[in-house]
């Protein structure tokens, strides 16, 4: 159910009272009335704000449901807890042509800069699951590897998304004292057009760089699980701290598959970054596990897409910071596609969330 369609209904039994009052005492009749199903009439019905934010309704409309509907001035019905819908079929599975493997990881520095500062047990069930993920990557064999991350130690032309489209990338660990730890990848410029041309094609800004340079965010994850060192890379950057938006993080991404099927590849999709992790004075090293769970709950059930739904600031409150480097993979994937969580481990010293999750491309959804 759309979030729109949705919206819609709310607003037909504001504007309506005759209206609300049917549906009030039938249900059944009235979800064929305003094209929505009994369930979400239901949730309508009683108030349910929690669940209706959840699937992306406006707090200016779900507000109606209590404080109109219910004559519920001090809102009672709600508790700002965030709903993971297991109730509502997932939709058919719309992969891009060409998509041979999807997944996410964390790039936490200190996994490679430092791991002694995190138990040991942790690290190890970390890394553990990164190598699940790269055996995958490898079984997958993809001509090209699209990986996002978000801006730490660079400065771009504009406060767009960026994409990297030079032949070569480079970069090391130095500013973690580890200037050992560096890369050298082969990039794609001509993937990197076809993405660019694809999201400028959808009305979306874009920023095509001539050099990235490697930090951390990339080196982490493609030094644990670049399957070869000659595939092809291309570095697609968010700036959070300057544009936050996951409704246009999961629209990029979607934009990006006609580029995916245009190509003739066959792509491999990483999102590196979060769960949780702030990088605010006075807030880093916290971990917020309950948000965290919800974030793995909503990738597994398959609803990895609604956490687009989300306004911007339950995911920055809550820390998730780097989460639209993650919901450009889920745009390109779409809807109804499962997570299946390799790792996940709470780390104050290295101070976040850390986690790797595998989307399930074969699944079909119940």
């Amino acid at each position: 159910m759309s979030d729109g369609s949705l919206e819609q209904a709310i607003l037909a039994m504001a504007r309506d009272g005759a209206l609300l009052e049917r549906v009030r005492q039938d249900p059944a009749g009235g979800a064929a009335e305003l094209g929505i199903t009994q369930a979400w009439v239901e949730t309508i019905i009683r108030g349910d704000r929690d669940r209706l934010r959840s699937a992306g309704v406006n707090d200016g409309v779900t507000i109606l449901v209590s404080r109109w509907f219910q004559d519920d001035i001090a809102d009672s019905q709600s508790q700002g807890k965030l709903h993971v819908d297991t109730e509502t079929p997932l939709p058919p599975k719309d992969l891009p042509s060409g998509l041979v493997f999807a997944g996410g990881a964390s790039h936490v520095p200190d996994l490679l800069a430092r791991p002694e500062i995190d138990p040991d047990d942790g690290v190890q069930r970390l890394l553990a699951g990164y190598e699940r993920m790269a055996a995958d990557l490898r079984a997958a064999d993809p001509d090209v590897i699209l990986v996002t991350a978000d801006c730490h130690f660079q400065s771009f032309e504009t406060h767009h998304y960026v994409v990297g489209t030079a032949a070569t990338h480079g970069g090391s660990m130095e500013f973690f004292k580890r200037p050992d730890l560096d890369l050298q990848l082969t990039g794609s410029p001509e993937m990197a057009k076809h993405i660019t041309d694809a999201v400028r094609l959808a009305g979306l800004e874009v920023e095509e760089a001539p050099r990235v340079d490697l930090d951390h965010g990339l080196i982490v994850p493609l030094r644990l699980m670049l399957p070869r060192p000659d595939v092809p890379v291309v570095p697609i950057i968010t700036q959070p701290h300057r544009s936050f938006s996951p409704y246009g993080a999961r629209a990029f991404g979607a934009a990006m598959r006609s580029a995916v099927e245009r190509s003739g590849l066959k792509v491999a999709m990483v999102a590196t970054g979060g769960l949780s992790h702030w990088l605010d004075p006075g807030k880093f090293g916290s971990v917020d596990v309950e948000f965290d769970t919800y974030l793995l709950e909503m990738l597994q059930a398959g609803r990895g897409t609604d956490i687009a739904n989300l306004e911007p600031y339950p995911l920055l409150d809550h820390g998730q910071y780097e989460f639209p480097n993650w919901l450009i993979m889920l745009g390109l994937v779409g809807p109804g596609v499962r997570g299946e969580v390799y790792a996940y481990e709470p780390m104050d010293a290295s101070g976040g969330g850390w986690t790797v999750v595998r989307m399930d491309l074969e699944e079909e959804p119940a």
